[in-house]
């Protein structure tokens, strides 16, 4: 089951990351890639980095999209 939804992660953060660079507008890119790091943040919880976790969600969605 945690395979499964890893897989899912990885297929949504390629469809972020792709979405973030073809957009033309600024506003949308910063937004999408707020998305991608909390996925990203996500994606390093299941692995067992809490820390990681925690510092990715607190400085790449927190931080860097404000």
């Amino acid at each position: 089951m945690t395979e499964i939804f890893s897989v899912f992660l990885l297929i949504l953060l390629v469809i972020t990351a792709a979405a973030a660079i073809r957009t033309t507008n600024l506003f949308v890119a910063v937004m999408l890639m707020g998305i991608f790091s909390l996925l990203i943040a996500i994606n390093f919880f299941l692995l067992d980095a809490a820390d990681v976790a925690l510092t990715e969600a607190a400085v790449g969605a927190g931080i860097s999209t404000v």
